[in-house]
């Protein structure tokens, strides 16, 4: 730990929660505290709360919308009535905060700014699901609110490479900008668990929110495709935007699949891990699945697990290890996700091997301390 007398100062700024939903913001927010290389202060009015992101429909959007508003305006009000910052770190979601930011005269903002982009809100709404039209006037404006805030950072941070030049091009911002560095995670539940490899039942876990990145319609499609494989067993656990593909499938029986739809906490899903032989990462065909590392992928590797996932950019150029990390397969491909899992469950010394190597890759790449490391630097 840093001598009180050399410790930097660091004012957390925004509008964040600090839940196990919010992972990257409650253990980066804690690994920056208990490392002692900052004074740390907060100004925080969260935009959400448990209760409310657990509702839905149109009561939860409304009551959201205007918590967000009071939340905004809250907090710039508590930093207008504060000491002008030397250095502020705004974590997710950082847009409106950096945006209201960017109105302040220069002499009354931060010296300093980094903040952590993680998802971009136009990429989400207009890209990614198309809720609005590409070259409509809310897009648009939405477009010229980010590209604004994010001029007013000094550094963007971002969890990839991949996300951070398509950050960078998308908003027209100098690659300079940006930083890259890994989530952080929940290493409290998700502590590795040395796997012991057997010749019985092979279980294939899945985790996810079920988006459209992650390919659903290739696992069950592969799932079906192994129906005859007695000793190979599917779990599904989670809700979301697919949800429906798989409740077609499950109508049309599959019995050697399982769906936990319930919310699970992160005891559970770590327990699902632990007992798991394979575990599936994303197999979309888009765009942004080709430049993720997705959370569920940094929980399998941290409790160190056979990892099959898409052969995706970050994939490519960021998983280079001597050997091999995580297994692959083409993207939108149910029949050669379904081979490699027959060479994998047949092989218990193959999927030992593959957990070794993804639990090295996390410690290595992944890790919290790894996170800590890189985004320490960021503030020299």
């Amino acid at each position: 730990m840093a001598h009180a007398d050399s410790q930097k100062s660091l004012l957390i700024l925004g509008v964040h929660l600090k839940s196990e939903g919010y992972p990257n913001t409650l253990y980066r927010l804690r690994d920056l505290e208990a490392s002692g290389l900052f004074k740390m202060s907060e100004i925080n009015v969260p935009m959400w709360s448990e209760s409310t992101q657990r509702r839905h429909g149109f009561s939860r959007l409304t009551r959201n919308f205007w918590r967000a508003v009071i939340a905004h305006i809250a907090v710039t009000i508590r930093y207008l009535a504060a000491t002008r910052p030397e250095r502020v770190y705004v974590p997710y979601p950082a847009v409106f905060v950096l945006f209201l930011l960017s109105w302040l005269p220069v002499w009354r903002r931060p010296r300093y700014i980094v903040a952590d982009v993680f998802i971009s809100l136009y990429d989400t709404i207009v890209l990614d699901r198309r809720l609005v039209k590409q070259d409509g006037l809310a897009a648009c404006a939405l477009k010229w609110i980010e590209r604004r805030a994010y001029s007013c950072a000094d550094k963007l941070v971002a969890d990839t490479p991949q996300n951070a030049r398509f950050l960078c091009s998308l908003f027209k911002l100098p690659e300079t900008k940006f930083v890259v560095v890994p989530l952080s995670t929940d290493e409290i539940h998700y502590k590795y668990t040395p796997y012991q490899p057997t010749h019985g039942a092979c279980r294939v876990l899945f985790v996810g929110t079920m988006a459209p990145l992650h390919g659903m319609e290739t696992i069950l499609e592969a799932a079906n495709l192994l129906s005859e494989r007695s000793d190979i067993h599917f779990k599904l656990i989670g809700d979301g935007q697919d949800a429906p593909k798989v409740e077609a499938r499950l109508r049309a029986h599959m019995p050697n699949l399982v769906w936990e739809r319930a919310w699970q906490s992160s005891q559970q899903i770590a327990e699902e891990i632990s007992r798991a032989d394979i575990c599936l990462g994303i197999f979309g065909a888009g765009d942004k699945a080709q430049r993720v590392c997705p959370f569920k992928i940094y929980a399998y590797a941290s409790m160190g697990r056979a990892v099959i996932t898409g052969e995706t950019r970050w994939l490519r150029e960021t998983a280079q290890l001597p050997h091999e990390a995580f297994a692959s397969v083409p993207v939108n491909d149910a029949a050669a996700l379904a081979a490699k899992i027959i060479q994998l469950a047949d092989a218990p010394m193959h999927r030992a091997k593959l957990a070794e190597n993804s639990r090295r890759f996390y410690e290595n790449h992944l890790s919290n301390q790894a996170a800590l490391k890189q985004l320490a630097h960021v503030f020299d």
